[in-house]
């Protein structure tokens, strides 16, 4: 079953942003209580006319000693009296066994008595004889559900359909194909539930689950939204409302001022997240929305989410790829510090070297060169399918930053490695030839240009490289040819 949490978690278990250690959730059971109906709902206070009567001898018929028994079962299962009731009701249904209604009292007091098998053969067998009867197979499907049997629970469910579309049977049914991992078809029952139950804050919720899992972060957002309005308040929905705000890149949404006394950054207060304090401006500050991911990130984190290193990780990405590399910096840095050694690591290898992955953007971000790459590597020494195609253009990168810095000897330094590192890579190539050609080393950028032509010979600039190679040198000579050998000569026959 999958895990309930995110990138990405549901209302039975969990995920986010994709495998996760957010282990609980907060949804309710999604199961109904049995409901038990009155005497009158069922029809069993019958006109007086339409009782049976007792035979013109006085003797009690067996019809009516069998509704007798029947109303006094009832009666006993209503005072929660189950094994009697249990009792009573088997001896109305042996009086008289055409009675589907005794069957499925008999069925609520075994189930009410805890005798769960004997409960689920009497409804199987009143489905089994008559497919419409709702109310069984209503009945049958949320024991299924309670038991966490989500198969025989979609089966008979699925069943009910042709004859009755209302709120119960939907609900249980989405529940059901949500747990059995299909979608799309959970989806599209939790979508008739809500229509048929607007108010309904966990289906709300399941649904945003369902959006997010299949990457639909808008739809997840409002699913979740929704779900709040509604009054369900949980850390683990508003870190999924979170991930599905990241993942549409609303970071921090409409950034605005205002006026908070005391206030304090990276706290909530109110409908904000407080960013920073404005400058020059007394108990003002800059904040974000609660429409965005900052917010309920941090709302998740305030209101005790367990799995805090996967949360506060995604706080620091949220503020990285807001380009907030100071604060981002700082966030991995102390959850660096905080992981524990390689050795006592329990987490998923993917998920470390994700990690070393984005603690070198922020490290990047702040000027960090030297650490940038060394966190890269050992992202890559972790998951090298994943992240090795990335050195060359790390190279890339800080070359640029020596070069737009005036750093020649840096610039052509990193250019270098990145030509070691790909050196069928035509542009490394073409960038150091220009490099060494500003330094005035001109045979090592003829050399460059060179390659170039030989990797690609109808490269773009082409005839622009050819000519600067004619203005900085000659064309080497020619190496002699190899001396031709002789044919053999042929003998002469006769």
């Amino acid at each position: 079953m999958r895990e309930r949490q995110i990138i990405v978690l549901g209302m039975v278990g969990i995920l986010v942003l994709g495998a996760s250690p957010i282990a609980a959730d907060v949804r309710p059971s999604g199961t109904p209580e049995p409901i038990l109906l009155s005497a009158a709902s069922t029809g069993a206070d019958k006109p007086e006319a339409d009782k049976p009567k007792a035979d013109p001898a006085g003797k009690e018929t067996p019809k009516a000693k069998a509704e007798r028994l029947f109303n006094e079962g009832r009666d006993a299962l209503f005072r929660g009296e189950y094994a009697k009731a249990v009792g009573l009701l088997k001896q109305a249904v042996a009086a008289d066994k055409a009675k589907t209604r005794y069957r499925l009292y008999l069925a609520r007091a075994h189930r009410y008595a805890r005798n769960t098998d004997e409960a689920e053969k009497l409804l199987a067998a009143i489905v089994k004889a008559s497919p419409d009867h709702v109310e069984a197979g209503q009945t049958l499907g949320e024991m299924y559900i309670q038991q966490e049997k989500w198969a025989e629970a979609a089966k008979v469910l699925e069943r009910l359909l042709r004859y009755r579309h209302d709120y119960p049977t939907y609900h249980m049914l989405a529940e059901a194909k949500y747990n059995l991992d299909d979608l799309p078809k959970a989806r599209k029952y939790f979508k008739e539930a809500v229509k048929l139950n607007p108010n309904s804050a966990a289906d709300h919720y399941q649904l945003g689950n369902i959006h997010l899992a299949q990457n639909a972060f808008a739809l997840a957002a409002e699913s979740y939204q929704k779900a709040l309005r509604l009054g369900l308040h949980s850390p683990v929905l508003h870190y999924k409302l979170g991930s599905a705000y990241f993942n549409l890149r609303n970071y921090f949404g409409r950034v605005a001022e205002v006026t908070v006394k005391s206030g304090k950054p990276g706290t909530i207060s109110g409908s904000w997240y407080l960013i920073e304090p404005a400058p020059g401006k007394k108990d003002v500050f800059r904040v974000a929305p609660s429409n965005s991911a900052i917010y309920h990130v941090a709302k998740a984190i305030e209101t005790g989410l367990k799995g805090e290193g996967e949360i506060r990780f995604l706080r620091a990405n949220i503020y990285l790829n807001a380009r907030r590399y100071p604060e981002a910096y700082e966030m991995f840095k102390k959850l660096a510090a905080a992981a524990p050694k390689p050795k006592d690591d329990k987490r998923p290898t993917e998920d470390r070297a994700l990690f070393q992955y984005y603690f070198a953007q922020a490290a990047f971000g702040v000027g960090k060169y030297d650490e940038y790459l060394t966190l890269l590597r050992k992202a890559i020494e972790l998951a090298p399918e994943a992240y090795q195609a990335t050195l060359v253009d790390a190279y890339l990168r800080v070359a640029e930053q020596h070069n737009q810095s005036g750093d020649l000897k840096g610039y052509i330094q990193y250019l270098k490695m990145a030509v070691a590192e790909a050196p069928k890579k035509v542009a490394p190539h073409l960038k150091l030839g220009y490099a060494y050609e500003e330094a005035r080393q001109y045979p090592e950028a003829i050399v460059q240009w060179r390659m170039v032509l030989d990797l690609e010979p109808d490269h773009a600039r082409r005839m622009a490289l050819l000519e600067l190679i004619r203005k900085y040198g000659t064309e080497p000579p020619k190496p002699a040819p190899a001396p031709k050998k002789k044919a053999p000569a042929k003998r002469r026959t006769t």
